[in-house]
């Protein structure tokens, strides 16, 4: 699938109010529910949330300190999966990323920064991937930690109180992310002067 990097309409413009505060992912479902007003198809269920782009749609709490959540998998479904077969790894192809914080002098939940990100870069994806690999490979071991990190600290695995692991970057792995990806459209398209 080709994803179009640039030009994308109707998408969630910074300075919207979300008119909520964040509890329990209510600003995701938000997101979710806005997009689909917008014309968006989203997907609800198991896969990839924005099917007629490629990509995954993640809101987070501007200078939020925990780990950036990609998706989840029960231990014997990451034990029976490798990386390219993963919906782990069909959710860190691209994403559009949507930060919010609190408008100090109104207290509205503001939008400030809505963007795609193709983290495709094999930079990326292949320390991703080593981080799972690893994972799988303390899983194979039949130990299930509370967490599980990652080679190289790029991601890891936290168990949640359902059964699922949740497959997380830390956060300065993700701006780092970020900036690959930013880097990388910045070659590819030549905006010049």
């Amino acid at each position: 699938m080709t994803l179009k990097l640039t030009g994308l309409k109707n998408i969630i413009e910074p300075g919207t109010i979300i008119p909520m505060e964040e509890r329990n992912g209510n600003i995701g479902r938000w997101a979710e529910d806005k997009l689909e007003s917008l014309g968006w198809t989203v997907n609800r269920e198991k896969g990839i949330d924005l099917p007629e782009v490629g990509a995954e749609l993640k809101t987070r709490k501007w200078g939020s300190t925990s780990g950036h959540t990609v998706g989840a998998m029960l231990p014997q479904d990451i034990l029976h999966t490798q990386w390219h077969k993963s919906n782990i790894h069909d959710k860190v192809q691209h994403q559009l990323r949507i930060y919010h914080k609190v408008n100090e002098l109104t207290g509205d939940n503001v939008v400030v920064s809505a963007q795609l990100y193709d983290f495709t870069s094999d930079v990326i994806q292949k320390k991703l991937e080593q981080a799972w690999q690893h994972c799988r490979g303390v899983l194979h071991q039949g130990d299930l930690f509370d967490y599980i990190r990652g080679v190289d600290k790029w991601a890891y695995l936290e168990m949640q109180p359902n059964g699922y692991y949740q497959f997380r970057i830390q956060p300065g792995i993700m701006k780092k992310m970020e900036h690959i990806a930013h880097a990388t459209r910045s070659k590819l398209f030549d905006f010049g002067d």
